[in-house]
């Protein structure tokens, strides 16, 4: 794992630190600026979450329930059916499939702000 030195001192420095972080996939650097940043917005808890795919299980699962959670809460329009493929997205990026699969968790977020009217 390589090395993430990141002082958030400045404002707007924390999402500076957390996009390094994710950069060089570091889980420690994403989540200390994530801290400090409160609460992040739903694509880069995304972004955060593929990052995720990579540790254990179990911190994995968590944070895919509490991501999907978020999403459907957000995202009232969304179908029974794309909450299925939600569903299955966030089961394909620990299964190997993360590229594939956050792209199209993106299409579903992009459609709530659509359906919002963001």
């Amino acid at each position: 794992m390589r090395s993430l030195t990141c002082r958030m001192t400045a404002q707007g420095r924390p999402y500076a630190c957390f996009k390094r972080a994710l950069e060089v996939r570091s889980v420690f650097g994403a989540e200390t600026a994530a801290r400090e940043m409160g609460r992040l917005r739903l694509n880069d808890a995304l972004d955060y979450l593929v990052l995720l795919a990579s540790e254990p299980p179990e911190r994995f699962n968590r944070a895919a329930r509490k991501w999907l959670a978020r999403l459907l809460a957000e995202s009232p329009a969304l179908t029974l059916d794309e909450a299925a493929v939600a569903l299955g997205c966030l089961r394909g990026l620990s299964a190997g499939y993360g590229e594939q699969s956050r792209e199209v968790l993106r299409a579903l977020v992009k459609r709530r702000h659509e359906a919002r009217g963001q």
